[in-house]
């Protein structure tokens, strides 16, 4: 099959030779519409056509983010994708960004527990000048201890915004705590504790950059009105003459979960909060992908009918959430958090809550109403969801990145759509045992 792919490229698409493709790409597949092709080196590359405007997207993802890190240099990542905009041995600090601007463009960054990526939209005549500058500085990123202090202010900075000053945020940054063991993935912040951010060095830096930051730890993406001919010519112009780094292995760390572990946190806040976390497999860890996509779907009727049940009609609580990432690398959390309407217990909302998963799990056929909302709904999210470039763009390039394939995208609602009750309600009994949740509770302490 993949060599009628490759002759069906070959010929489709007359850039290129035969002999010309032979030298540009170690693999090339056709997949959903989606070019997939892999230098030489190792960098793999993700096109996606989508001609209804004059633009692109293009993005650079790399296999790094807080979960290869530990203590004392958690936030490591995310204080090198500021850096990353602080010049390299062609442009000067902030040139990056100035030059983009100038041409139309938008272009940030964002890191997470498993990924960093950097990204740049433009006007479609701009293809080659994003994958020029994005290619410089993969290599030659220079490193200054005086943008190093003023960065390590912002981070600060920023952490103060996102976690110091969000009594909910805390809460999350303490259930990690005690849902992950601190030897493992997913046990640190993405941004990282303070006592880190503050006492890193350039060094730290430049080692993570050096190790990480190489075309075999890479994936292209790119989504708009492109050529995908143009687009691997172009990765291979300005990174094929980079050299695969042989120190780069996959990871043997793992995401260690806990259970039964509890934590009460008194902070100034307005309101009270309540988070609950029960050990999961992701869609990556699973030993039966159906298993994941059913977690995902109990996340979502569990959210829909505790929403409904405890807000709207018994209104005993004021908000509802529950969460579980599907596509996580490694062994991950499901999450049920709550606050309570003015004047109720914790304990009452959570009493609630047991009994509608044990209504759950003895009556499967309780939520066959919300099962079939949900599944309409998620189809019809998907339909939008192509409507962006963005979007598409972001699930390729994380897919990838992670390790589970393109492929999941756009099997998604079919996979969700073949699940029914009796398996939600299966799920239900297999994970959501309260006794091996972990907790944390917000109690208020007034606010000013």
């Amino acid at each position: 099959m993949k060599a009628l792919i490759l002759l069906f490229f070959g010929l489709s698409i007359s850039a290129f030779s035969n002999s010309d493709i032979g030298k540009a790409y170690v693999d090339v597949m056709i997949q959903q519409g989606v070019t997939q092709a892999t230098l030489d080196n190792g960098l793999k590359i993700v096109v996606k056509i989508d001609r209804r405007a004059p633009v692109f997207i293009s993005q650079l993802w790399y296999k790094v983010g807080a979960s290869d890190e530990s203590r004392p240099t958690t936030g490591v990542s995310h204080m090198l994708e500021h850096m990353m905009f602080k010049g390299t041995r062609t442009y000067k600090s902030g040139e990056f960004s100035q030059i983009i601007a100038r041409n139309g463009g938008d272009e940030n960054a964002f890191t997470s527990k498993d990924f960093t990526a950097y990204y740049q939209k433009m006007h479609k005549s701009k293809l080659e000048l994003a994958i020029k500058m994005e290619a410089d500085r993969m290599r030659n990123l220079t490193f200054s201890n005086q943008e190093l202090a003023k960065e390590r202010q912002v981070v600060i900075e920023e952490r103060r915004m996102r976690v110091e000053d969000k009594p909910n945020s805390k809460v999350y940054e303490n259930l990690r705590l005690i849902s992950f063991d601190e030897k493992g993935a997913y046990h640190s912040p993405v941004i990282g504790f303070q006592q880190d951010i503050e006492t890193y060095s350039l060094n730290d830096l430049r080692v993570w950059y050096e190790k990480y930051y190489a075309p075999n730890n890479a994936t292209l993406v790119v989504v708009g009105d492109v050529n995908p001919v143009e687009v691997v010519a172009l990765a291979k112009q300005y990174f094929g003459d980079y050299a695969f780094n042989p120190n780069i292995k996959p990871s043997d760390r793992t995401a260690i979960t806990l259970k039964g572990n509890a934590r009460v946190l008194k902070l100034k806040a307005k309101l009270p909060f309540y988070v609950l976390s029960f050990p999961v497999p992701s869609l990556n860890t699973v030993d039966k992908e159906k298993t994941a996509y059913t977690l995902e779907m109990l996340a979502y009727v569990l959210d829909n009918g505790l929403s409904k049940s405890l807000m709207r009609n018994q209104q005993i609580a004021s908000s509802i959430g529950v969460g579980y990432r599907l596509y996580d690398k490694y062994d991950t959390l499901f999450t049920l958090s709550f606050i309570p309407a003015n004047g109720v217990s914790n304990d009452t909302v959570l009493t609630a809550i047991k009994a509608q998963v044990a209504e759950l799990i003895n009556n499967p056929n309780f939520i066959q109403g919300e099962l079939s909302r949900t599944k309409a709904q998620l189809e019809a999210d998907f339909i939008f969801e192509q409507d962006q470039i963005s979007t598409q763009s972001y699930y390729l390039g994380m897919l990838s990145t992670v390790g589970l394939g393109i492929d999941k995208m756009f099997t998604y609602v079919g996979n969700m759509n073949s699940i029914s009750t009796t398996e939600v309600s299966a799920m239900a009994k297999q994970y959501l045992n309260f006794d091996d949740a972990n907790s944390v509770e917000l109690i208020p302490q007034g606010v000013k």
